[in-house]
């Protein structure tokens, strides 16, 4: 070992005094690039930077000969396991890559994270990729494995990845020639069966077979045979290999963490089987954050730490209500794409990211419209804080008669944030008695303080009183409790707010003085109200197949939004 160091000090000796010590190529991130040299003629200590450990200090006789070198940062990019729920993570790199403009020297996917691995590796945009999830439909990738039932003792597993092969794969446009070809550093991350052990695969390395080795997970798709040897999905040792980034001298790594860390615990095969990967999946991705956090804590105490280097983590973890592998609703897989955007903008403006203009949502070729109209009733009473706002000084009757508008059904469905338009009319003795509304919206579903076990229908409604004073009714209907015996309760009463001026969804809950709160009320859809409701919902558009399509979506979206809350112990997300 002493000798190799010597042989090495001299080499660059030599290559310093023929002029031939040069900076290392840029493609070549991981190697120090050595800037330039110079001649000192007093002899005193070099001391390497901790963040630049690969400045040399190179000293012969009483002359000091400084091969000042400089690693540019390097950055990963980790694509996380968690079945499908990977569709929002690929909302998140059409803001990381195209929006915000990042990149990375290097990029590494386990398991669901090796499908936008592949994307990324043929060259497609992150929107490339985002689209290619929001043209997928969860059913077209389910085929049982209907010879194995025969021995339901002995099954290999349940399905087969056939479906993947033959319709998924082809819709994203997967080519594995261009994936083999590619210039990314990327590293696919699979467990080799037959030797019992974590296998890191480069691009040139993979094939459809490989692709789906990375993804079989156990009981559920077979193993793989490839060459003699049994691969399956890496999840029970990684779901996202930091190591692999540390070893490639990554000093950022950027993961988009999508396993659930709830921390519950269901009864059944299904439940069971996903809790103990969340517990294997998360519990390995603490380990090595442990590690790194003491790395850290060692060189900012003046050590050398584990890793040499300090080791920058940032990580966009979400609870995504999409079932890993469970679930048949093509809106729901299309919403968790739209979520990670979501997610993903405001993330970097936490962080100070910049952002460019996102592009506008499509516009549909034959969009479909919903309309409905909703009636509520019950008491309004002033606040402490009334001011003189309301007419009446006690408490009055309240009534709203609501008609709602959805111009684009579609967005409807797959934008989280489920908006509709308000108009109508608000009547009571309180405000003059009846008042015309001058706008308002309406969230249907929509999650309650970011948990999406918890849902609310907001809303956000705009009047004056007989003085021409602007007000906002700012409501909610909230379902938070999961308990199927109040589901009634929770999702007909509206408990609300009337606040001075007209306030927008951003500052809605801002009622601070003076202009804060003058009165609150409590309202219910009537049982009867609720049947005119449904008898009189509309849908309009395209053909009458098209408009039944989009009436059973919107039922399916409503279900599967009820089963967020009130049916988790059964499967934790609605299977649509």
């Amino acid at each position: 070992m002493a000798g190799r160091g010597t042989g090495t000090l001299r080499a660059v000796l030599r290559r310093i005094a023929l002029g031939r010590l040069r900076t290392a190529p840029a493609a070549r991130a991981v190697v120090p690039a050595v800037r330039r040299t110079r001649r000192r003629t007093r002899r005193r200590t070099v001391k390497a930077d901790a963040a630049n450990a690969g400045d040399t200090g190179i000293v012969a006789g009483d002359t000091e000969i400084v091969a000042e070198t400089v690693r540019p940062r390097k950055r990963s990019l980790l694509l996380a396991g968690g079945g499908v729920k990977v569709a929002f993570q690929a909302g998140v790199l059409q803001v990381w890559l195209d929006e915000a403009g990042l990149r990375f020297d290097h990029a590494d996917g386990a398991s669901g994270g090796t499908f936008n691995l592949a994307m990324l590796c043929q060259g497609m945009s992150g929107t490339e990729i985002a689209d290619a999830w929001r043209r997928t439909s969860p059913a077209s990738g389910v085929s049982p494995n209907w010879r194995q039932f025969t021995r339901p003792g002995y099954l290999q597993s349940l399905f087969t990845l056939d479906a993947y092969r033959r319709t998924v794969f082809p819709g994203w446009g997967l080519d594995f020639d261009r994936v083999r070809s590619s210039a990314l550093e990327a590293t696919f991350n699979v467990y080799n069966v037959t030797r019992q052990r974590l296998q890191v695969l480069p691009p040139k390395r993979m094939s459809e077979d490989f692709l789906a080795a990375c993804v079989s997970l156990p009981m559920w798709f077979p193993p793989m045979r490839i060459d003699g040897e049994t691969y399956m999905d890496p999840v029970y040792v990684t779901d996202a290999n930091v190591e692999e980034a540390i070893d490639r001298g990554a000093d950022e790594i950027w993961v988009i963490w999508t396993v659930s860390e709830r921390g519950e615990w269901h009864r059944g095969f299904t439940a069971a089987y996903f809790q103990i990967i969340e517990a294997a999946a998360n519990g390995a991705f603490r380990r090595i954050q442990d590690r790194i956090e003491r790395n850290n804590a060692d060189i900012a105490a003046g050590g050398a730490g584990e890793f040499g280097r300090r080791i920058e983590v940032n990580v966009l973890a979400a609870e995504v209500p999409l079932h890993y592998l469970v679930g048949f609703g093509a809106d729901r897989l299309h919403e968790a794409v739209n979520r990670g955007v979501l997610a993903a903008r405001a993330w970097c403006a936490e962080r100070k990211i910049p952002l460019a203009e996102p592009a506008p949502w499509p516009a549909p070729a034959d969009p479909l419209s919903l309309r409905f109209t909703e009636r509520l009733s019950g008491t309004v009473a002033p606040s402490a804080a009334d001011g003189g706002a309301l007419s009446a000084p006690g408490g009055a009757p309240l009534s709203l008669g609501l008609d709602v508008s959805v111009d684009d059904l579609d967005r409807f469905l797959t934008d989280p944030e489920h908006t509709a338009s308000v108009s109508g009319r608000l009547s009571s003795t309180a405000f003059g008695g009846d008042r015309p509304l001058t706008g308002g919206t309406l969230q249907m579903l929509v999650d309650d303080d970011g948990d999406p076990a918890r849902k609310e229908i907001r809303y956000l409604l705009y009047f004056t009183n007989e003085r021409q004073a602007p007000l906002t009714l700012i409501g909610s209907r909230r379902l938070t409790s999961g308990d199927p015996l109040r589901i009634w309760d929770e999702t007909t009463v509206l408990r609300a707010r009337v606040v001075r001026g007209h306030r927008t969804p951003a500052d809605a809950g801002d009622v601070r003085e003076p202009d804060g709160v003058v009165a609150e009320a409590v309202l219910r859809l009537g049982p009867l109200a609720l049947l005119r409701q449904l008898a009189g919902l509309r849908i309009s558009g395209s053909p009458p197949v098209a408009r039944a399509a989009g009436l059973a979506r919107l039922g399916a979206m409503v279900f599967g939004k009820l089963w967020d809350v009130y049916a988790r112990p059964v499967l934790t997300w609605g299977p649509v």
